[in-house]
């Protein structure tokens, strides 16, 4: 089961900055406006005598202090025996700080357990980031069985009080269908109201499903809107989608310019597909000036990524020496990583680089073996190719090669790795 958003939340400082004792209202006081001053030595020096009294306000402001490092080494442990006893008396930020400390074990060992507890005392009295955060943990199974139907419960409980984490994901456990029947337009209407919090993965959501006509009609004008909302915020699986529309002309006019920008901007991030794609841009002259060299580089860094046609295409710059100094050696590595992957194309390349013994030592079995599993695969080159390398071997040198070939395939097909 998959769900996008299982972070447990922090949540920013609160102070207490309510006294309940008159006799002691004045320096509490004190203490809030040294704090309000940023001159924390003060605070702690007004609040100390009155935790040490049993305030609960106090002990709870101080607990802030060294769980902070405001005006003191940050002390996670120390912070946990302030929080405590107002936690125990029921404050419900000290008891959401409590299960935070536990659950991240930031100064004590982690303890799932003490943070569900913590959480689900906090949650009981509708603390909605407690809410969410025991979602989360009923999920992944942190200090607790997992169980999706009570992580379903607490997002939308949490939803309800307007917590755009909370929303997001309970949209997605109606978008994917678990838990519940898929429902799509139950999906919409919560990734809505996530995403107009400006919730950014909500955002690229509800893009995709009108991008796609996920459960409503295709709409390629909304799709970008939405997309742009997400990839304004560094989301690169929107910025992606927005290249491919403005390169296609999906819901705008075709605009490369554009489609480069967003190509761009995730392919900085590091997105492997947007990387090949602006290698290909530079690579065909797509919008500006045709740059071998700068498609090498971004071939070169999708390629070490993993992306197969990056690696294909990087092996042919080597091959005829475009960008870089022809290297047979170094095509025939780029070739046969991609070929390893399924690239028909990649196969037929390599195929081709043991029939003519360029890089590799020439071997006729091995050329006839790429050649038809790329054919198999549905390639016309690799179906041809197989063809005329066939017309200078013995008949038992292509039952072998086919034998090699289909063995391979078979491992292919079964999902396993092909060395």
């Amino acid at each position: 089961m998959n769900f996008l958003s299982l972070t447990i939340l922090g949540r920013l400082p609160v102070l207490a900055v309510l006294c309940t004792s008159t006799a002691v209202a004045d320096d509490f006081q004190d203490g809030l406006e040294a704090f309000n001053n940023e001159d924390y030595a003060t605070a702690l020096a007004e609040w100390m005598p009155l935790a040490e009294h049993g305030d609960h306000n106090a002990m709870y402001n101080i607990g802030l202090l060294y769980d902070e490092g405001l005006g003191v080494e940050t002390d996670k442990a120390r912070a946990l025996e302030w929080y405590l006893p107002p936690a125990e008396d029921g404050d419900v930020a000290a008891q959401f700080n409590v299960a935070a400390i536990y659950d991240f074990g930031q100064g004590v060992p982690e303890d799932n357990e003490k943070a569900l507890y913590w959480y689900t005392v906090a949650a009981m009295q509708a603390d909605e980031e407690a809410q969410f955060n025991l979602g989360v943990m009923y999920a992944n199974g942190e200090g607790v069985e997992i169980d999706h139907r009570k992580s379903m419960q607490w997002y939308q409980l949490s939803a309800d009080q307007g917590h755009a984490p909370a929303q997001y994901n309970l949209a997605h456990m109606y978008d994917i269908g678990a838990v519940i029947a898929e429902d799509n337009h139950e999906a919409m209407k919560w990734y809505l109201e996530a995403a107009e919090q400006g919730d950014a993965d909500a955002q690229y959501a509800i893009a995709l499903m009108h991008d796609t006509g996920d459960g409503f009609i295709e709409d390629d004008e909304l799709a970008i809107q939405w997309y742009e909302l997400a990839a304004e915020q560094g989301i690169q699986s929107a910025q992606l989608n927005l290249g491919v529309m403005y390169e296609n002309g999906e819901g705008t006019e075709v605009d490369p310019g554009l489609a480069m920008k967003w190509y761009r901007r995730a392919a900085d991030q590091g997105l492997t597909a947007a990387q090949y794609a602006v290698a290909l841009m530079y690579d065909e002259g797509i919008s500006l000036e045709e740059d071998d060299v700068a498609a090498f580089a971004w071939y070169t860094s999708a390629a070490e990524q993993g992306d197969a046609n990056a690696q294909n295409n990087l092996g042919a710059m080597y091959d005829a020496g475009e960008g870089v100094p022809e290297n047979k050696a170094e095509a025939v590595k780029w070739y046969s990583l991609a070929a390893d992957q399924g690239n028909s194309i990649a196969q037929n390349n390599l195929g081709a680089m043991y029939f003519a013994g360029e890089g590799v030592e020439e071997d006729k079995i091995e050329a006839y073996k790429w050649f038809f599993i790329s054919g198999e695969l549905g390639n016309d080159d690799g179906m041809e190719n197989s063809q005329y390398a066939g017309e200078s071997m013995s008949f038992g040198e292509i039952m072998k090669a086919k034998k090699l070939g289909r063995e391979w395939l078979e491992v292919f097909e079964n999902g396993t790795t092909v060395e």
